[in-house]
């Protein structure tokens, strides 16, 4: 019998992370781009989306150690709502083109332009956590890359939004595909928030727990937050701006980078179901290692490419690569703890990548703006090398889908 049939509401969940990401692909491709046609500058754009991840930071590490006394349906709830408000705050200008104020908030308050996976942003360790509690430890790996595999696709085919103007008329102008866009992004919340009000909430009492036990898992974790700012301030430098550097580099629009986009979206789907597949035979720990290794080589060819095309391709390969890991690391950080610190490791994995990657589009920005286009690349590379060998050290002897 298959997860699946034992465990019905996992569907659900994996369904509204699904209908948002559609939203999200959307944001990713054209977002950014709309700030560039309201004049933002390159700092400017680095300097925003520091502050929305710094916004993500506070409100994580608040929301996921609430959500595991509190329960975690009212929380995600509460996240398609706010995406349903700004959305529509974006939506409802006059001409489809939002002031400078509305771009501000809906992009900090609202995490526009952050390339989450089909995550619920600064949620995400409740979405995180209600899927773990829902499963047992040897099945969180493979169905944690099954939903990753999900919210890509989901990406992807929210990322062709750019192609809104050669099929939907109205969308032709820049102001009509904004608001297009936008439309997209409130239809996927209000999907989510359905699936969301289907899944049953339990809370109860935390168990009494060995104070031993409890160190050894703030051991841990402490680890776990050293290694992952590496990894965030190596993707902070380039993977924000991604569509900008297409924009800067190769004077592509919307309809040129969403394809773009798009691709590496949908490839990333297929290799995080195959990931699923070699997190259940191989463990957690070698599933990240060989598919962040790999990423790490297209990640140094971007820059190297002399057009438009090469680049893609090998866009496409890094982040397929490096994003078909996210349900296995998911997996091990939640596997850390014990059932009622799991939205508190989740929330601490997310934050100690995020903190660092809040620094990383201000840097990244300002080296585009000065014409150094390939360093931020070389940089990131440099740090993911690090990362790596630092987590085959550590985790290789603390994996859950292996000891267990």
């Amino acid at each position: 019998m298959s997860a699946w049939t034992r465990f019905p509401f996992v569907p659900l969940l994996i369904a509204a992370r699904t209908a948002r990401s559609i939203g999200q692909g959307a944001l990713s491709a054209n977002f950014i781009l709309e700030l560039k046609r309201l004049g933002w500058s390159a700092p400017s754009i680095g300097f925003l989306l520091s502050g929305g991840i710094l916004f993500s930071i506070l409100a994580t590490l608040v929301i996921g150690p609430a959500s595991d006394r509190l329960g975690r349906k009212r929380f995600l709830l509460g996240y398609e709502s706010l995406q349903l408000f700004c959305a529509a705050a974006g939506f409802m200008t006059e001409e489809g083109t939002p002031s400078d104020d509305v771009m501000g908030v809906i992009a900090i308050v609202g995490g526009f332009g952050q390339t989450t996976g089909g995550g619920a942003g600064p949620f995400s360790p409740v979405e995180q956590s209600w899927l773990a509690r829902l499963l047992p430890v040897r099945e969180r790996g493979a169905i944690f890359s099954v939903n990753t595999a999900l919210g890509f696709a989901g990406m992807a085919i929210g990322a062709l939004t750019g192609l809104y103007s050669h099929v939907i008329p109205g969308t032709s102008s820049p102001g009509g595909l904004a608001r297009a866009v936008f439309l997209t992004v409130m239809a996927g919340a209000a999907l989510a928030l359905l699936m969301i009000l289907l899944v049953p909430d339990k809370t109860g009492p935390s168990p009494t727990v060995a104070s031993e036990t409890l160190r050894q898992e703030w051991s841990m974790l402490r680890t776990l937050i050293g290694i992952n700012a590496l990894n965030g301030i190596s993707l902070g430098l380039y993977a924000p701006l991604m569509a900008y550097w297409f924009s800067v580099r190769f004077h592509k629009g919307p309809d040129a980078i969403g394809i773009a986009m798009s691709g590496g979206y949908l490839l990333a789907a297929i290799l995080s179901y195959l990931a699923s597949r070699m997190s259940t035979r191989y463990g957690t720990v070698l599933t990240v290692i060989a598919g962040r290794g790999a990423g790490l080589l297209f990640t140094l060819l971007i820059p190297l490419m002399p057009t438009f095309g090469l680049a893609v391709l090998a866009h496409i390969l890094r982040v397929a690569l490096n994003q078909s890991t996210i349900g296995a690391r998911q997996a091990l950080s939640i596997g850390l703890v014990g059932e009622d610190r799991q939205g508190l490791a989740a929330s601490l994995h997310n934050v100690s990548m995020q903190i660092p990657q809040s620094v990383g589009p201000i840097a990244g920005a300002a080296l585009i703006a000065h014409g150094w286009l390939g360093l931020p690349f070389f940089l990131g590379a440099i740090l993911q090398g690090a990362y790596l060998g630092l987590y085959y050290k550590v985790f290789s002897r603390h994996d859950p889908s292996v000891r267990f």
